[in-house]
């Protein structure tokens, strides 16, 4: 089965990425909301930073506009 070009692409662009997430903010998180919703923020916002570091790349390759046009 070959791959899609796609799929190399995303191969090839995939990268690490190191979040910090600091330790004050968290503490404080978790004092005024519950565990739970502390992990769903977090993982929320990973996502976002995920997102918004494929659309740059997008963009910069000409793959995507910057805004999006109906």
């Amino acid at each position: 089965m070959s791959e899609t070009a796609r799929q190399r692409r995303e191969r090839i662009e995939r990268r690490a990425y190191t979040f910090y997430l600091d330790p004050a903010l968290v503490v404080r998180a978790r004092t005024e909301i519950e565990e739970g919703d502390v992990i769903r923020s977090i993982e929320a916002a990973l996502a976002a930073a995920l997102d918004y570091q494929l659309w740059v790349r997008e963009v910069a390759a000409g793959q995507r506009e910057v805004l999006h046009r109906r």
